[in-house]
């Protein structure tokens, strides 16, 4: 297998994974209320991970590559495993936002929803570096990550004023907005990882190291 066929699964799981995440994230921002439950398909993803590591794998035991390649099929390589972590915050979402439909509740966090946009710019951009081969954009995603950890610490630090605030408040929401808080802090660090290995892709070097 060559590595345009590598190229081309690459594309496809990515584009599986910027759906998933977008569609679970649009219900929790009140954006759609139509599911479509094909749409959030983790086998799909998992599946699609699994043949990309055995078509790097093949390379690299068969085709002996030159170093350009190498960085490629290495990079495609970890890059698989955080889009499939993505694709299970994906599912994660479409879990919590399941549950929180039931619970009578108008009340929104804002600092919440600015961690969603974010991280939703995070992804998008982080697949674009990768894809695209585009260093600075992967540099700009990396230092967003840290605007998510404080907007994060922020959230968490809002929580006792808010359940205070707002007695009456149904604990689950909380806590299943406390969920997705996490989640989406977990998906601004696997596009930031994703970031990183755009950059060794087109350069060699993986947080600041020549790697070759």
């Amino acid at each position: 297998m060559n590595i345009q066929t590598l190229d081309l699964k690459i594309i496809e799981m990515c584009k599986k994974v910027k759906e998933s995440l977008e569609y679970a994230f649009s219900f929790y921002l009140k954006n759609n209320t139509t599911r479509d439950i094909s749409i959030i398909d983790d086998s799909k993803v998992d599946e699609l991970e699994r043949e990309i590591e055995e078509i790097c794998l093949t390379n690299i035991l068969k085709e002996r590559p030159f170093a350009t390649d190498l960085r490629k099929i290495t990079g495609y390589f970890k890059v698989s495993e955080d889009l499939e972590r993505l694709g299970d915050h994906a599912e994660d979402i479409e879990w919590c936002n399941k549950i929180l439909e039931t619970i009578n509740e108008e009340h929104h966090l804002k600092v919440l929803d600015k961690m969603v946009n974010k991280a939703l710019i995070m992804m998008n951009d982080s697949i674009s570096s990768l894809l695209n081969e585009d260093e600075e954009l992967a540099k700009k995603v990396i230092e967003s990550d840290d605007e998510i950890d404080k907007l994060y610490l922020e959230f968490l630090s809002t929580l006792p004023f808010y359940k205070s605030k707002y007695n009456e408040t149904d604990d689950k929401f909380l806590i299943y907005y406390t969920l997705i808080a996490k989640y989406v802090e977990r998906i601004a660090d696997h596009s930031s990882n994703i970031a990183e290995w755009a950059i060794y892709i087109k350069s060699g070097y993986y947080k600041d190291r020549n790697i070759i």
